[in-house]
């Protein structure tokens, strides 16, 4: 018996339902189309602000003597997960933490412009003369200015440091009045007719207009004095915070990055040491180090990225040394590693030109960024390849992958060409050898 109430009550329509029970109305419909493209374009937006705020951030930690291993971790990490997982988000790893770093920063340099501007209309001021009228208004001004701007990055931040709250006195009289018009629409005559005018197109689009956040939601100061009110404000703030910095993973990217580094270094070393002394010696001596270190980095050069890709996986330091199981993975999936591999050397090419002439010590780390902004997309490369061969179930048929083992030789060949001759152009001379963009720190100078 109540098998069949249960099954009478579940055949009933759902727009009988609704007809019965008026409270049906306020339930939330499917977003429209048009709601639903404007978050999109939105979540874009802020994935975009999310890979600026990585890409500066770890700029200026690589120009950093020992924050620079974070920026190396943290690119080690890209590698690892896209060879574990072989989805494209996980090369962006950390945006949404990066983002609010980048908000607070934006936020925070935006907030303080009004003090600078007013900071130098004092300081001009008291050079043309110090007890003028003028000097002494500015000097209040900008005091005043100043306690009011402290209270304001600090409400901000107490809120959680996104963007729109540091602008909130520039946006707030637009987001008042976008507020008021979406109550105004929720009457119910307009939204009636906003039913009728709009759900022929854009179903749903009437509910997106009309529904309206509360403003202690959104506006700050109301937030702010919510989050005053709270018994356990200071608790609730000190473990926001606590838990922020711990998420940002800083000492496992370091560690990390170390770790790789000195692999990758080791690696090096002796192709290295010997291209560099090749420019320090004469004669045969020169030579003979020359041709040697072009034929040592040879080999090193086409199977390095597929080391730090395997040690990536795992961040087993003993991984660099395991030769025989990177070439068992690039058996796998020959054609994809070969693709990385010319990703890898290719984007690393139009770095060498920023190093042919100096630019002061403290706009260093705008070539960073160039030099992040081409060595993110290969080391997402590089460990999509490896994931590849990580998948695949048996090896490539011998006649596959023994020629594009070889055509990586000759590759890896031209790149060390390059590499030499930028000896010459290079205002490190020899001695940028050592930096090595490619496959060491993400800075094209060693700090």
């Amino acid at each position: 018996m109540e098998t069949a109430l249960v099954a009478e009550v579940v055949e009933i329509p759902l727009a009988e339902i609704a007809l019965e029970f008026p409270i049906a109305e306020n339930l939330s419909p499917q977003p429209s189309w048009i709601w639903r493209f404007g978050l999109f374009g939105l979540r874009q937006i802020r994935h975009l602000f999310g890979m600026v705020s990585v890409v500066l951030l770890l700029a200026v930690a690589a120009n950093i003597p020992i924050l620079q291993f974070l920026s190396f971790g943290y690119l080690l990490e890209v590698m690892g997960r896209m060879a574990r997982r072989q989805r494209i988000s996980d090369a962006m790893v950390g945006l949404r933490k990066a983002s609010v770093l980048g908000s607070i920063v934006m936020g925070t340099w935006l907030s303080l412009l009004p003090i600078r501007l007013i900071s130098n209309r004092w300081y001009e001021s008291y050079l043309i003369d110090p007890d003028s009228n003028s000097t002494r208004f500015l000097a209040i001004v900008q005091f005043g200015l100043m306690i009011m701007l402290i209270l304001h990055v600090a409400a901000a931040l107490l809120c959680g440091g996104k963007l729109r709250y540091f602008l909130w006195p520039l946006i707030a009289p637009f987001s008042l009045a976008v507020w008021c018009a979406r109550r105004i629409a929720n009457w119910k005559y307009i939204r009636r007719l906003l039913v009728l005018t709009t759900d022929w197109f854009a179903p749903g689009l009437a509910h997106d207009i009309c529904h309206a956040t509360p403003i202690v939601d959104w506006f700050l100061p109301l937030i702010f004095l919510r989050r005053v009110w709270q018994r356990n404000c200071y608790t609730q703030t000190r473990d926001q915070v606590w838990d922020f910095v711990v998420g940002l993973r800083l000492p496992y990217y370091f560690l990390f990055g170390l770790r790789g580094f000195i692999g990758s270094f080791l690696w090096l070393l002796l192709p290295t040491m010997l291209l560099a002394g090749a420019t320090y010696t004469t004669g045969g001596l020169a030579i003979s180090a020359g041709v040697l270190g072009v034929l040592v980095a040879i080999p090193i050069f086409a199977a390095l990225p597929f080391l730090q890709a395997h040690y990536a996986v795992d961040g087993c330091w003993r991984r660099f040394w395991e030769i025989g199981a990177v070439f068992q993975n690039f058996g796998r999936a020959p054609l994809s590693h070969l693709f990385a591999l010319l990703c890898t050397l290719v984007l690393a090419l139009p770095l060498f030109f920023l190093k042919i002439e100096a630019i002061p010590t403290e706009l260093l780390w705008t070539l960073s960024v160039a030099f992040l902004v081409f060595t993110w997309p290969a080391k997402t490369v590089t460990g999509w390849a490896y994931g590849r061969g990580q998948r695949s179930v048996q090896s490539s048929r011998w006649w596959l992958k023994y020629p594009i083992a070889m055509t990586t030789l000759p590759i890896s060949f031209l790149f060390v060409g390059i590499l030499t001759l930028t000896r010459y152009v290079s205002w490190n001379g020899a001695l940028s050898l050592f930096e090595n963009h490619v496959f060491l720190l993400p800075a094209p100078f060693w700090q």
